[in-house]
């Protein structure tokens, strides 16, 4: 498993009492799962031969960022939105247990799904771009899925993007304060909301996952599977292009290609124009800003993925603002 602060070391017998407990049978392999770097992942196999996925919570007392806390109880909400509204391939859930009685924090049992990361997998270039295709339609389909009230559902919702994004970013300045540190970019960021505010005023609500990267889509005889949606929320839906494309360090201009993929399904057409180029500075700038501030949680300052945080939050607060 990948080196972080905030995962929680299960032990065998947790797991094994865990699975008695729920009734799913007689535990005979355990298995770190994943490269996830915020919650413990298991593959846990029983004596008939059956797998299941199960992930852990970061433990009480971790210290985690403000949004985070709870996270658990949204990824099980969006996994249901999904089967729910969908026909996207992911996996189903099991068992949730909250109740921190045997594993002494959040957790749920999943359906084991079978695949390699997309980035795992030696495709050939037409073989990305088809698949890169069925990401992009994937995303059409959960901005099919309406609310009436934006932001993270675990820290509360708000009437309009712009008041949501400014309460999401305040709670990462705050938290980023907590930790002992100053983080002007932040500032800067809330500062453009209110510049910004009758823009933000009018966007669509729709479910965002805002993490689709190669790591968390699975591929297998041709299909990919959407696995990890907790860091979703409901917002605007111009914010799930930061994955796709040229990446999150580049404007919406250079993403026409992925624009007019996703207005081939798209029930809500995106156009590029001033406008939306604002909206998605804004989804930059929150991405720039949390992997700012988690790198503070996550990470040691000599730490690789440290130095990738400060780099990565650089280029995209430049980019962003430039814009706003």
């Amino acid at each position: 498993m990948v080196n972080s602060k905030t995962k929680y070391e299960a032990t065998h017998e947790e797991i094994r009492e865990l699975f008695a407990f729920h009734k799913l049978g007689q535990v005979k392999n355990i298995a770190p799962l994943g490269n996830g770097e915020f919650n413990a992942a298991y593959k846990v196999t029983l004596d008939d031969g059956k797998s299941f996925a199960l992930k852990i919570a970061p433990p009480e007392g971790a210290t985690v960022l403000t949004y985070e806390k709870n996270m658990m109880e949204s990824e099980v909400f969006w996994y249901k939105k999904m089967h729910e509204n969908t026909d996207i391939l992911c996996p189903e859930v099991y068992v949730s247990d909250f109740s921190k009685s045997i594993i002494k924090s959040n957790c749920f049992i999943m359906q084991m799904m079978e695949g390699e990361p997309l980035w795992a997998v030696n495709f050939s270039d037409q073989e990305y771009e088809k698949v890169q295709k069925q990401k992009i339609e994937m995303l059409t389909k959960i901005h099919r899925i309406k609310n009436d009230k934006f932001g993270y559902r675990q820290s509360g919702l708000h009437d309009t993007w712009g008041e949501a994004l400014k309460s999401m970013a305040g709670n990462l300045v705050n938290d980023c304060k907590a930790l002992g540190y100053e983080t002007p970019d932040g500032e800067r960021f809330i500062e453009c909301i209110d510049k910004h505010s009758e823009i933000l005023k009018n966007v669509p609500c729709r479910m965002v996952n805002f993490d689709l990267w190669d790591s968390n889509v699975l591929y297998k005889d041709g299909k990919i599977c959407w696995i990890d949606p907790e860091r979703g929320f409901w917002g605007d839906p111009v914010a799930d292009f930061i994955t796709l494309g040229a990446g999150q360090k580049t404007p919406l201009s250079a993403k026409q290609k992925e624009i007019d993929i996703y207005n081939e399904t798209a029930n809500e057409k995106i156009v590029l124009s001033k406008e939306t180029e604002i909206r998605y500075a804004f989804a930059v700038c929150l991405l720039a800003l949390i992997e700012e501030v988690e790198k503070y949680v996550r990470y040691e300052p000599d730490e690789p993925n440290y130095i990738r945080n400060t780099a990565d939050a650089r280029d995209m607060y430049d980019m962003a603002f430039g814009i706003l």
